[in-house]
């Protein structure tokens, strides 16, 4: 018995375990984050005065610390800029210094050995993987530009299902207008990334800034008018601040009056200072309002460091323009989800899209959790601004997500008992010329290479069938299109992926039947009636043996022995659940006591 109550008290435990788990948490380091930049020799012209060095040491100040990160340099050939490892501040400091080693003296892009040497070479962990990748041109790797075509040819086909096999995040920018921009749109879209335009090296910082915000997003305060409050629960804040070319000295000004600036000499402050910024952080701020002495910007940006947290729901980079999109936001103090009453009494949360009035947000049926749905989105890319106000305490996140149009849509036949998908795509005629069109298919599979295969044309609609899915498994599938608009003018419509997993076979036919084993015949429903009628007319001349039944001394044992066990699950289950309630009211109460 002693042996009994050990494994109860046991599973009591690891069953606590698990409903603490399943509370939603923010990521927690281990996400992997590899950058690519190009030192082709064509920098020389569109970045003269190598400003990727300050944006590059900007991108390295905004990782988060215990992500792991490397930096690479390509031309024809990728080599590391400062090996993968976390980040901590011994690693910025050595990132900094080796971005001066930037140059423009190679002879080629070699775009596809900078993806294969970071596949191969960057990426360990089980995390989450961003790869950065900043160019300025084409896919070049030599003097015969059929070599090279093939080579971009490879990235397609080839290397897009491996990353998306990888679950690798592609964020893309491009320098200048020569560069290969729908090469770069299709990595970042068929990976679910994001894709930035530099038009001059001077605006290289801010679209780094979006790669860093897309990779680990950060919580940041309010800033209007260069004014911004800090509350109590703010533990550092980094303001990043966007200078123009003969701007004035930044400064800060504190709630008391007094201002900080680069000269200052203070313990608690570092500033770093380049040409067209400054990020300037602050430990342990003084609480209250403090003022921006700069020029307004709207890139300007307060990022803090804090246990009382704003976090969203995965929201995707990508949307079709016929999509809505649902999102969800809680409260977090040091990444325990926060449902107390008089707090979320407090709260007010907004959702800005773009220059638009702002909309609230209305609590979900969970308790602590806000919603709202954004439908009718025009094509384009859109700012989505999250504002929390608790009183005593604002939380901001900017996010931004791009609205594809959706010329070709993908609906699916599912056949749940064999595991078969056939997806049928269906172009929108008035767009798109049906004759000539081809759709192919790159398929990836968890536990295979990746396939191409061309979907099949058949009355207006492409199919693609997707037979024998294997249970406990990821089958994506992305999809290059080529066609003609109404005009003759040749088109790539971008066409959303998918991913198929468990999900798309729970809903199995009600009236399914069960398929007769192999080698006996299956029995038609209508005669099933009859059959029975006659196996009940002429039983088993053999009949199955009874199951022996336990005496009644072992039957009152086993009634015993659960009566025991559900005494001890409902007590061990009201202790716990006290002390639970007991050190949440007690955690909650410090934190409105110090926003109070």
């Amino acid at each position: 018995m002693c042996r009994l109550l050990m494994a109860v008290a046991a599973c009591v435990f690891a069953f606590a375990g698990t409903a603490a788990r399943a509370q939603p948490l923010p990521a927690t380091g281990g996400d992997e984050i590899q950058v690519l930049i190009d030192v082709s020799g064509s920098m020389k012209q569109n970045d003269p005065d190598n400003l990727r060095v300050a944006a590059g040491r900007l991108l390295v100040e905004l990782l988060p610390d215990g992500s792991r990160t490397g930096l690479w340099l390509f031309a024809e050939k990728t080599v590391p800029l400062i090996a993968s490892d976390k980040v901590n501040a011994a690693w910025k400091q050595q990132a900094g210094k080796a971005l001066a080693n930037i140059h423009s003296r190679g002879l080629y892009t070699h775009i596809e050995d900078a993806i294969r040497t970071v596949l191969s070479q960057g990426f360990k962990g089980p995390g989450r993987k961003h790869l950065i990748l900043l160019t300025d041109g084409f896919v070049d790797i030599s003097k015969d530009i059929m070599q090279s075509a093939d080579s971009r040819e490879r990235i397609l086909s080839e290397w897009i299902p491996q990353l998306q096999q990888q679950d690798i995040q592609v964020q893309t920018v491009a320098l200048s207008d020569q560069a290969d921009q729908e090469l770069l749109d299709k990595l970042a879209f068929e990976t679910g990334g994001w894709a930035e335009v530099a038009q001059s090296a001077d605006q290289l910082q801010r679209s780094f800034l979006k790669m860093a915000q897309k990779a680990a997003p950060k919580t940041t305060l309010p800033l209007r008018d260069n004014k911004f409050s800090v509350d109590s629960g703010i533990q550092e804040f980094s303001i990043l601040v966007f200078k123009t070319a003969h701007a004035a000295p930044t400064q800060l000004a504190l709630p008391d009056g007094k201002t900080l600036a680069k000269q200052t000499m203070a313990a608690n402050v570092s500033w770093l200072e380049s040409q067209n910024y400054d990020l300037i952080t602050v430990r342990q701020p003084a609480v209250g309002e403090w003022r921006l002495l700069a020029e307004v910007d709207p890139d300007n940006q307060v990022m803090i460091v804090t246990d009382l947290k704003l976090q969203l729901s995965q929201i995707p980079n990508f949307i079709g323009e016929h999509d809505t999109l649902a999102v969800e936001a809680h409260f977090t103090d040091r990444d325990q989800l926060i449902t107390r009453a008089d707090f979320l009494g407090m709260l007010s949360l907004e959702l800005g899209l773009d220059q638009s009035a702002p909309q609230k947000m209305a609590a979900a049926g969970n308790p602590g959790f806000f919603q709202h749905s954004l439908s009718g989105l025009a094509v384009g890319k859109h700012t989505l601004k999250f504002l929390a106000d608790g009183k005593t305490f604002k939380r901001e996140i900017i996010s931004e997500i791009q609205v594809v149009a959706t010329p070709i849509t993908v609906e699916r036949q599912i056949d749940a008992g064999q595991r078969r998908v056939r997806l049928l795509l269906k172009p929108d005629l008035a767009l798109l010329e049906p004759a000539g069109m081809v759709i192919n298919a790159q398929i990836s599979r968890d536990d295979k290479q990746p396939e191409t295969r061309a979907a099949t044309a058949k009355d207006g609609l492409w199919e693609l069938d997707l037979t024998e899915l294997p249970p406990a498994s990821v089958t994506k599938v992305s999809f290059n299109v080529m066609a003609k608009d109404r005009h003759g003018n040749p088109v790539s419509p971008a066409v959303k992926p998918v991913a198929i997993d468990d999900s798309w076979f729970h809903a199995e036919p009600a009236a399914a039947e069960e398929p007769p084993q192999h080698g006996e015949p299956a029995v038609p429903a209508a005669e099933a009636g009859h059959v029975a009628a006659k196996e009940a007319a002429h039983p088993d001349t053999h009949p199955e043996p009874e199951p022996e039944l336990l005496p009644a001394a072992n039957w009152w044992l086993v009634g015993g022995v659960l009566l025991a066990i559900n005494l001890l699950f409902g007590l061990a289950g009201f202790f716990i659940y006290r002390y639970l309630k007991k050190s949440e009211a007690e955690q909650h109460q410090r934190l409105l006591e110090k926003l109070s």
